[in-house]
């Protein structure tokens, strides 16, 4: 029978290409996330479910031998001069013209990955998001007192009695062992012995070495405690860090607001909360929902229920001021208003005054973003821009406004697609 020596070079190489093949994934993912986070797929996943995201193939080059035309292979025939074009081979996926092509197109393949490491690529794309830092930024709430550790010195308040009693027991079991070991005695003359002597090794030692029987004991089940053997629990004040930054997000769910409209708003405040849940363990998000009414309402019905009706934008902010007052003052909170609608609000005048109220607030930044397409008529961007003077900024096509009321920050972006989802979120969240 054949012998076949194993290759143990395949493993190394493997787990190598393995690696590498994993890199060039992130690498395609990394290059194409403005596509990636505007997918409906991955906003409406099921909770704790992988994402899959759509990239190029990684291929594999080879050299191949080609097919030549005419008697020679591989040679000019030195009619052509120097930058003359000889031909072009067609693309991928075309014939000549007019013609249907045989060539495969580009290969796509769908990979997986945890949606927690997507967000990881994203923020490193993005930076951190631009919340400010009070001096004091977490609350230091006392929740009570725990045990911490036990130590053998102490109160006698806080004697452990329960530990104390095993040690006893464990120190005696050594010293029975001992003297059994010593004096070759059995184990109950050995422990009544120890019991006649208080624990003293040398007494039940000179006890178990006289002739004759061992005297009564008493009960040798009797544990007796020495200082040693005392552990005392030690306490510490068990605190809990409350977050001063909250987040309000405000939608526009009026009727105006078609689908899209709303897929693109609930998409931006799906990645933006999920950079915050990622970075900010405790900070706090409110959600307001509004047509000419609002109200509060939770993230399960913020992002998924759908009304109708007219758009009333100030309705959204004096609740914002309202929520503020009562819950979240400006003086130990770091209050963070973002508002999506399409910008057609009937009272233009008096959302600008309830968001002028807002900003007095000291809040350290407040984000509106105006959805517009071209059946759209929105007007509250365009007065925002002339009352409060904002300053028009371009960055990878996208059209934002920049402008402050009341020393507060206002930032304005205006979207139209999909394709400016992830230059809203660097406008919204960059870093300073």
């Amino acid at each position: 029978m054949a012998v076949i020596k194993p290759d143990y070079e395949s493993a190394p190489r493997g787990r190598a290409d393995a690696a590498r093949h994993r890199e060039k994934v992130k690498e395609a993912i990394r290059k194409n996330l403005p596509d990636i986070i505007s997918d409906e797929a991955i906003i409406t996943r099921k909770r704790d479910k992988m994402v899959k995201v759509p990239i190029r193939g990684v291929k594999s080059y080879q050299f191949i031998h080609g097919q030549t035309r005419g008697l020679s292979g591989g040679f000019g025939s030195g009619e052509r001069k120097k930058g003359k074009i000889l031909g072009r081979r067609p693309k991928p996926g075309q014939g000549q013209p007019g013609q249907p092509g045989d060539e495969p197109g580009v290969d796509y393949l769908e990979t997986e990955i945890e949606l927690e490491e997507l967000i990881e690529m994203m923020l490193q794309d993005l930076g951190l998001p631009n919340l400010k830092q009070k001096e004091v930024r977490e609350a230091v709430i006392p929740k009570g007192w725990t045990f911490d550790s036990i130590e053998k010195h102490g109160i006698r308040p806080r004697l452990d009695k329960k530990r104390s009693i095993k040690e006893a027991i464990k120190r005696t079991e050594v010293l029975v062992s001992q003297l059994m070991r010593e004096t070759g005695r059995n184990e109950a003359e050995c422990r009544a012995a120890l019991g006649l002597a208080e624990g003293d090794m040398v007494k039940a030692a000179g006890l178990l070495e006289s002739p004759g029987p061992m005297p009564e004991a008493g009960d040798s089940s009797e544990i007796r405690l020495k200082s040693s053997d005392l552990r005392f629990r030690t306490l510490t004040e068990d605190i809990e860090y409350q977050s001063n930054a909250v987040v309000i997000a405000m939608m526009d769910v009026s009727g105006s607001m078609g689908t899209m409209k709303k897929y693109i708003a609930r998409s931006f405040f799906f990645w933006m909360l999920s950079f915050l849940k990622t970075i900010y363990k405790t900070v706090d998000i409110r959600f307001i929902a509004h047509t000419t009414e609002a109200k509060l309402v939770d993230e399960h019905e913020f992002f998924h229920k759908g009304e109708s009706g007219g758009t009333q934008c100030y309705s959204a902010y004096d609740l914002a001021s309202e929520l503020i007052d009562a819950e979240y003052p400006t003086a130990r909170w770091n209050v963070y208003p973002f508002h999506f609608s399409d910008g057609e609000d009937w009272d233009v005048d008096r959302t600008i005054q309830s968001l002028k109220s807002v900003m007095d607030r000291g809040v350290a930044t407040f984000g509106y973003g105006e959805i517009q397409t071209e059946y759209s008529a929105s007007v509250l961007m365009e007065a925002l821009r002339k009352d409060l003077s904002l300053k028009k900024s371009g960055q990878n096509g996208l059209v934002f406004f920049e402008g402050e009321w009341s020393k507060s920050p206002l930032l304005g972006v205006v979207i139209q697609s999909k394709d400016d989802l992830y230059p809203a979120l660097k406008v919204f969240l960059k870093s300073k």
